[in-house]
């Protein structure tokens, strides 16, 4: 009788413990054991250590290795954002700076993953100054159900993420350390962790995909140009992946100001002279400058010849990016992220050596012409530097290009297109979860308006005005279909190297001189010779940029 009720104790516990770990799932990674959470039918692991706080004298240093921890982890909640001027966080809105103990990243999977399964690993975008994996948008509901695992982490931004002045240059040469490009350092980090430590959780290793929007789509063609994340991932996508020059580390190139030109005006705003003191300041001090906001200055990274040793552009032509499957695209209002405080077109097309004949043939017919200077941005930046990477792949390895122009109904009349970033919601599921489109639908006349009102908003300290948030209906049926064809296709890719999927229109290899590309629309399932002249036009003008002096 006593063995009988030990045994009935025994199973009992045992039945319990496997309901507990229903509840709250499990897992061992290097540095020690995990309790997750449960949400929207995902398993999910989050603020797990992938390197040390780079705090102290680890401030603008590699990242070093994550600390071990005894026990459990509690990873059911999301941990810091890492210090920015402002965090863009669709879930709270607008929230102050960060934690530089912020080197964290979290892992959804199916409740039941098994093994195996293709790995995702998303880098946010926010033009590597702002935004974070905490981010409701980055919800991957869609993408788990369809058999992968996704990655969501942060990483280093602005001054913290992106600076090399003369004495921390000296000081990673006589450690033998790379330098300047301390986020995307970061993003490998955790590629290397994900190879080491991903199969916990029944991923697959030798199966990996980065994909990444705006910023952290640039990210993306940077690892596929950089010799340290060779071999850490299988396929690649950008979404709206802006291709512009980057800069030197002391050596001005394509007309961008060295990095150390940069940090030495940085370190005068600061009052500081010495990279000893620059680690002495608390962190938010750091962010919160006019140095640290001032456009393009801290939201690019470095050719340092060790990371990154050229432009993705120059480097994608001569065929020595990763020989791995690629997929990029563009949406038909990027140039929104190009309305502000810009010239008018003439200035515009003057400051870039553009033909101003040309230009106000190709641009003049435009009905916002509120919109039209960012228009000519967003071809040459968003549109040709896109088919130009995607038709670079020809030889290499497959690659596949798509054009995002959809908008919930009721708001399409008053955009120009589908803005920058409003494709994120519809590839990740996380429809539900971001701003709703209005019961009613909203007049044509307000296109100008809203570039207007943004502008004015921007110019009051509201840096990210309510016009760029994505906007979806969760209850539109065109909205879910859409949401469901594009998130199959990204995982369909991660799965296979091939976006193509049963019962939906064939998805070319892209070739410029075909030029067909996936088109997510309301209509068309492809598109062809998309605003072929302008984008022409712009194509050569790319190409003189990188060969200028």
């Amino acid at each position: 009788m006593k063995k009988i009720l030990v045994l009935t104790y025994l199973f009992g516990a045992m039945v319990f413990n496997s309901f507990a770990s229903a509840e709250r799932p499990t897992a061992t990674v290097e540095t020690g054991s995990l309790q997750g959470t449960t949400e929207y039918n995902m398993n999910v692991f989050k603020n797990i250590p992938y390197a040390a706080p780079p705090v102290g004298d680890l401030r603008w240093r590699p990242p070093q290795p994550a600390a071990s921890w005894n026990g459990t982890r509690d990873a059911s909640q999301f941990g810091d954002s890492c210090p920015q001027p402002y965090v863009k966080n669709l879930s709270t809105g607008l929230a102050l700076p960060g934690n530089e103990d912020c080197l964290k990243l979290n892992v959804f999977t199916p409740q039941n993953p098994g093994k195996d399964l293709p790995v995702m690993v998303w880098i946010h975008g926010g033009g590597l100054l702002v935004d974070g994996a905490r981010d409701a948008q980055f919800t991957p509901i869609n993408l788990v159900k369809n058999g992968v695992i996704v990655i969501t982490f942060d990483y280093r931004l602005g001054s913290l993420g992106f600076f090399a002045s003369k004495e921390l240059i000296a000081e990673a040469k006589a450690k033998g350390e790379p330098v300047g490009n301390y986020g995307t350092m970061d993003q490998i980090a955790v590629l290397k962790w994900v190879k080491r430590n991903i199969a916990a959780f029944g991923g697959n290793p030798n199966n990996v995909t980065i994909f990444g929007e705006s910023a952290g789509a640039r990210s993306v063609t940077w690892l596929m140009v950089s010799d340290a994340a060779r071999g850490l991932f299988h396929r690649a996508i950008a979404e709206s992946a802006q291709q512009s020059p980057i800069r030197g580390l002391d050596e001005k190139r394509l007309g961008l100001a060295p990095a150390t030109e940069i940090a030495s005006k940085y370190m005068a705003t600061l009052g500081v002279k010495s990279l000893k003191e620059l680690r002495s300041l608390p962190a938010q001090k750091l962010v919160l400058t006019p140095a640290n906001l001032e456009a393009g200055e801290f939201g690019s990274s470095m050719i340092d010849g060790q990371t990154l040793k050229g432009d993705p552009i120059i480097l994608f032509a001569a065929g020595q990016q990763a020989k791995v499957p690629f997929m990029i695209g563009t949406n038909s209002w990027d140039a929104s992220l190009f309305t502000f405080n810009q010239p008018p077109i003439d200035a515009l097309a003057k400051s870039f050596n553009e033909d101003p004949k040309i230009v106000n043939q190709l641009y003049g017919s435009i009905p916002e012409k509120c919109a039209a200077s960012a228009d000519l941005m967003g071809d040459m930046l968003f549109r040709a530097s896109t088919k130009f990477l995607a038709d670079s792949m020809n030889g290499v390895a497959p690659g596949y290009a798509y054009y995002f122009d959809y908008l919930t109904k009721n708001i399409r009349p008053a955009y120009p297109g589908a803005p920058h970033g409003f494709e994120l919601s519809f590839v990740f599921g996380s429809n539900a979860l971001t701003k709703q489109a209005p019961k009613t639908p909203e007049s044509s006349t307000n296109r100008c308006a809203y570039i207007d009102k943004a502008i004015s908003q921007e110019r009051t300290g509201s840096i990210w005005p309510g016009y760029m948030y994505p906007t979806t209906d969760k209850n539109d049926p065109q909205d879910i279909a859409i949401s469901d064809r594009m998130s199959a296709s990204w995982a369909q890719f991660a799965k296979t190297g091939n976006p193509n999927l049963e019962g939906q229109a064939n998805w070319p290899i892209y070739k410029l001189k075909d030029d067909v590309m996936r088109s997510y629309s309301p209509n068309a399932e492809t598109i062809t010779g998309m605003l072929k002249e302008r984008v022409d036009y712009q194509l050569q003008h790319l190409k003189k940029l990188y060969t200028s002096k």
